[in-house]
């Protein structure tokens, strides 16, 4: 679908998806609940080719436009004085790199979270919303963050990560057997926590369903390269994965391999692959260089 986006609303051109349907699909799809649809209607700001709307029946027509209101808010977290790095933005999301070593959020008066950089570069680009990542990342792994813009459009986002809409890669550098570039490993083992660590997870036959698929890249000297992939989303679950496998990550505090080669724990979320929307353009992200994995392509 077509769709224009200003400061205080959002035009969307209906496509045939919705020809003969009521706009109470159009709200399911994108997930709007039930009390924010009573107030967009209620506010008179919700049109169709400029004509106010306010019941959830409506029928939609191939061709017409849907106006919708855009709120803005207060940033509800205390800003740091620094920026957060963000390597990509359009008008429904900006995606952040995060340093190893910093979390994304604790409480809303820590700006030394990655929540607080954000909310610093919200306030420097006039984005008057509350500051919202769709995902997270471990502490100490390195890569890209997705935060949304447009409050509205929330939950479709969290719907997105949920439905595996919404794809991130991570590159891995581990100590291990040797393995041939190309090779490739799966691991479906359920994860569950440490009942004798505290804070650690651990391969188990009672915890949550588990799926990674590995894949060699390269060899150099004791280090293996791994881009690894996720079907689930458990806490840990690529470092808890890699370990079981015999292939720890190097200088991962809890399950990994010290090394003084490099300087971080070997994980990064290099890649986050999702779609607008609206246009249902697809947009594959790349992170900004990471010095680490640059010994890969040292001779």
């Amino acid at each position: 679908m077509k769709y224009r986006k200003s400061e205080d609303h959002i035009e969307i051109e209906i496509g045939h998806t919705y020809d003969g349907k009521s706009l109470n699909h159009f709200f399911d799809d994108y997930k709007i609940s039930r009390p924010k649809r009573y107030n967009l209607l209620q506010s008179s700001k919700v049109t169709l080719d400029g004509r106010v709307i306010k019941n959830n029946e409506t029928p939609l027509h191939q061709n017409m436009v849907i106006s919708l209101p855009l709120e803005s808010g207060d940033i509800d977290w205390k800003a740091n004085d620094k920026p957060c790095t963000v390597v990509y933005e359009n008008e429904f999301v900006y995606i952040v790199h995060k340093e190893p070593g910093i979390i994304i959020h604790s409480s809303p008066d820590d700006p030394n979270c990655l929540n607080g950089l954000a909310a610093k570069w919200q306030l420097d680009h006039n984005i008057h919303v509350p500051v919202r990542p769709i995902h997270r990342l471990d502490e100490d792994t390195a890569g890209l963050v997705l935060y949304s813009k447009v409050p509205l459009l929330q939950p479709w986002f969290d719907d997105q990560l949920a439905q595996k809409k919404i794809t991130r890669e991570y590159l891995a550098i581990v100590k291990g057997k040797p393995m041939k570039a190309g090779k490739k490993i799966t691991c479906n083992r359920r994860i569950g926590k440490d009942r004798h660590n505290a804070g650690m997870y651990r391969v188990s036959s009672t915890g949550k369903e588990a799926f990674t698929t590995f894949e060699c890249l390269a060899k150099k000297d004791d280090f293996l390269l791994i881009r690894c992939t996720l079907d689930t989303g458990r806490t840990h679950q690529i470092r808890v994965h890699l370990s079981y496998l015999g292939y720890p990550i190097v200088n991962d505090p809890l399950y990994g391999h010290p090394s003084h080669v490099f300087q971080n724990m070997g994980l990064w979320a290099d890649t986050l692959t999702f779609h607008d929307p609206f246009s249902n353009k697809k947009h594959k992200i790349h992170d900004i260089d990471n010095r680490d994995y640059e010994y890969f392509k040292r001779t």
